[in-house]
């Protein structure tokens, strides 16, 4: 199949799955793919083909009713009948009445099918990875009712327009052990040793795909490979892990007995490392299906998607056997969002999701920045922090989350000021306006919520803000809250030409780096998280532990200048009480000080002076 660049937005996409049919209305050709509508049609093609593989007439004219449907839809949102797309993929592939289901489908809806090879289904899969991330270097594998996909995915950041963005596996593989296909063929076992050949012949196809996909081997990190998992067998391993994590690491000391819930119920960009992932998938390869139906309560895995966990871990476990995984994340996007991404131009694709999301939501604001009160912001949030903060190998990605903090940073200043922060703390989270902004993994989501709620004066009275720091850590609290803050005192100044109206005051800001130990530093937020999850590093997960060392957290103190002449705007009350109590604010002694650290006289990550010309 070869994707068009035809297509003119809205447009609509139809993706005729074998474990259900999801169609969609994309209302502009953007990097961040904005979604008008969309929604699912429960229709399982692979569990409804008979013995002899072909589609009962009941099953095509129940597709066809939810074709006429979306038809109906598409029209509502004006979107121009040349302007729609369906595709096809495992179960539609091996049906032996194909060609007669597609022909009753064109007879009574006017569409053509596109039905996807194995190695277009794979390539458009890994696609639709790619833009659920804002870039992906690693494995790519794809569980769908029918099949399983496997390639990989390497992303560029050069700004060469003839350069391609995406470098994908020459050699994609399907392979037909798909979750419900799998099921099926498990509960055909009857013996121990049947369950057992099944699972070396899973082995063998997995490792002729891990030869055939000729991974670079640039990819393989001494801890294993980074793993992108898409298709509703996987994701749902996701949410199971969502519900095993919250009662565990997450869970709020204070309160042992009441019932968790992991703080970011968003699929996308959640992440587990490969020993989690193993834990997981063992644990749950032999439980009965049916008991997991009627027991299993986890949000967003329905009964019939709980009875596949127990086939869907048994090929993670053959997977596990064939490939080093060092860290799985997460994709919402599969072949629908692969489709829509191909049709991108080439300089859209290298485009920032979370950017282009947040320039577009900002957009629809009165209170969203111009170019040069931004630019202007920027230079001074990146004139006090030292120059490491910025480095797009940094775990924090401020290079990327700073300025998407910067464009929403005045959206919610006309609230009622006992609302500001909450509402900015949700804003990057599951109850927020950018729920469905793709390119953010979780830590990143929590990252820019904790910016957003320091900007606004701080802690907020929710449940979930102290497990939100705990996907952070300790020292990325602390420069959140340090730039949180900062970003506070330069609308405080001028609150309503910001950043350009404290250029003109003459106040401005120095970041000198200090040569302090920091073995011992590690800045918290207003309170003490450790009533919440990740106590200290020694609590992150294995990724955070490798990366989060003691370099990328210089000790620093910033010095703010002011004018030599008085002036109404930096001299006023409010603004001065800003200006004085931000070393207070910013370093909060009564949980940033513990005893040893008071007797060793260890310095704060950050320090304040403040000087007059």
């Amino acid at each position: 199949m070869t994707t068009t660049n035809d297509l003119q937005a809205p447009f609509g996409v139809v993706d005729m799955g074998s474990n259900g049919i999801r169609f969609g209305i994309v209302s502009a050709l953007a990097r961040h793919l904005p979604v008008a509508y969309e929604e699912r049609a429960p229709i399982a093609l692979l569990d409804a083909l008979t013995d002899d593989r072909s589609i009962p007439s009941d099953v095509i004219d129940q597709v066809i009713t939810s074709f006429l449907r979306f038809k109906t839809l598409c029209q509502d949102a004006k979107v121009e009948p040349h302007n729609v797309r369906v595709i096809a993929t495992e179960a539609t592939r091996i049906a032996s009445n194909s060609q007669e289901f597609l022909a009753r489908i064109y007879e009574a809806t006017g569409w053509t099918v596109s039905l996807l090879s194995k190695q277009e289904e794979a390539l458009i899969s890994a696609s639709g990875i790619v833009g659920s991330f804002n870039h992906v270097n690693g494995l790519t594998m794809d569980l769908g009712g029918g099949s399983v996909e496997v390639s990989y995915v390497m992303t560029s950041n050069s700004n060469d327009s003839t350069e391609s963005h995406i470098r994908v596996s020459p050699n994609p593989v399907s392979l037909p052990y798909g979750a419900a296909a799998l099921k099926k063929r498990l509960v055909a076992c009857t013996s121990s040793q049947e369950t057992e050949n099944l699972y070396q012949e899973l082995v063998t196809e997995l490792t002729k795909a891990y030869e055939t996909a000729q991974l670079p081997s640039s990819l393989l990190s001494k801890d294993g490979y980074k793993v992108y998992m898409s298709g509703g067998g996987f994701r749902c391993l996701g949410y199971l892990s969502m519900a095993v994590k919250a009662q565990d690491s997450l869970a709020p000391r204070k309160r042992p007995n009441r019932k968790q819930v992991y703080p970011i119920p968003i699929i996308n960009g959640y992440s587990m490392t490969g020993s989690e992932l193993k834990y997981l998938a063992e644990f749950y390869s032999h439980k009965n299906p049916q008991d997991l139906m009627k027991k299993l309560k986890v949000f967003r895995i329905s009964k019939r998607r709980a009875a596949m966990i127990p086939a869907s871990c048994f090929l993670v476990c053959a997977i596990l056997q064939v490939f080093k995984i060092k860290r799985v994340f997460f994709s919402e996007g599969g072949v629908r969002q692969g489709f829509c991404y191909q049709l991108l131009p080439l300089q859209e694709k290298k485009k920032d999701p979370l950017l282009e999301g947040v320039k577009a939501y900002t957009a629809q604001s009165h209170f969203a920045l111009d170019a040069a009160e931004f630019d202007s912001i920027f230079a001074i949030l990146a004139n006090a922090l030292p120059e490491i903060y910025l480095n797009p190998t940094h775990p924090l990605q401020l290079h990327r989350l700073l300025p998407a903090a910067i464009h929403l940073s005045n959206i919610t200043s006309h609230y009622p000021k006992e609302t500001r922060a909450f509402v900015s703390f949700h804003m990057p989270l599951a109850s927020g306006p950018l729920a469905n902004i793709p390119g953010l993994t979780h830590k990143e989501r929590a990252i820019l919520s904790i910016l957003l709620t320091f900007r606004q004066g701080g802690s907020v009275p929710d449940p979930i803000f102290y497990s939100i720091q705990g996907l952070v850590g300790r020292k990325g609290i602390s420069v959140c809250k340090y730039v949180g803050r900062l970003m506070e005192l330069v609308f405080a100044v001028s609150p309503l030409h910001p950043g350009v109206g404290l250029i003109k005051s003459g106040l401005s800001f120095t970041a000198i780096v200090t040569d302090a130990d920091l073995s011992l530093i590690d800045g918290d937020g207003d309170e003490d998280i450790s009533n919440s999850s990740s106590e200290s590093e020694d609590d992150e997960d294995e990724e955070n532990k490798e990366i989060e060392e003691v370099d990328d957290y210089p000790s620093m103190q910033l010095r703010i200048t002011l004018p030599q002449l008085r002036s109404p705007l930096i001299d006023s009350p409010a603004v001065m009480a800003v200006i004085e109590s931000l070393d207070k604010k910013v370093n909060t002694k009564k949980f940033d000080m513990d005893e040893d650290r008071r007797r060793l006289n260890c310095p704060n990550l950050f320090s304040i002076d403040i000087v007059r010309k």
